[in-house]
């Protein structure tokens, strides 16, 4: 009796024991939040993964970064984030790896508020606020698997909006879309009025066109309507 009586206490835990088992999520290599490489680092968004679905790995970014990571090729990614005031980038191959990241250029002022936007096919494009002082600007790198980043230089006639007190960083950052060509449009807060945007377009062989301003399409539907017109009696 006292035989049986063990066995069957231990049909019941061993019944626990896989219950339990089948109730753990099993963990995922594909759940890696972008740059966040620290202790404290989260797992609530997917990893970035390549043309054969395989994830790829965070970049060498520091824990609090907020790298920006695209992919440029079948199994390639660039990433660019500020660290010190300035911005890094590192590139992505398979096998080897992320490369070690490098500043895009160190010249004095504050760097802020990079985007990356790339074709999928060898080119990308960043672009990033530059603040001195009160001078605001916006830099730009493009980048080609044959030569690398470009010298940054300025995207002509553009004045960033600067960050309300209290906003979050990327509020008025600019946005970026790049075509298969290798073509770029980059809209962003203008610093001329509250009630329009600048953009600009990149095309390559020729660059940037000058920025020029547009109405936000948020102010033009809140503004006004003209009166209607009486009629005569």
């Amino acid at each position: 009796m006292k035989s049986l009586r063990s066995a069957a206490a231990l049909l019941v835990v061993a019944g626990l024991v896989l219950a339990g088992c089948r109730e753990r999520p099993a963990s995922s290599g594909h759940t890696a939040v972008l740059g966040s490489n620290g202790p404290d680092a989260t797992a609530s968004e997917p990893a970035l993964d390549d043309g054969r679905g395989q994830a790829i790995p965070p970049p060498p970014a520091p824990a609090g970064a907020q790298p920006q990571v695209v992919r440029s090729g079948e199994a390639a990614a660039l990433a660019v984030w500020v660290q010190d005031g300035h911005v890094l980038a590192s590139a992505f191959a398979r096998p080897g790896g992320w490369a070690p990241a490098k500043p895009l250029e160190d010249i004095y002022g504050e760097a802020s508020d990079p985007q990356l936007a790339s074709n999928g096919r060898a080119a990308a494009m960043a672009v990033w606020r530059h603040t001195v002082g009160s001078i605001q600007s916006l830099r730009f790198s493009r980048f080609d698997a044959a030569s690398g980043w470009t010298p940054p230089d300025v995207v002509p006639g553009a004045l960033p909006r600067p960050n309300a007190a209290g906003a979050a960083r990327d509020d008025d950052a600019p946005r970026l879309t790049m075509d298969a060509d290798g073509n770029v449009i980059a809209r962003w807060a203008s610093g001329f009025a509250p009630t329009e945007e600048q953009v600009a377009r990149y095309t390559p062989g020729q660059g940037w066109s000058r920025a020029l301003s547009e109405p936000v399409a948020s102010a033009q539907s809140a503004s006004p309507a003209p009166p209607a017109p009486s009629s005569a009696r």
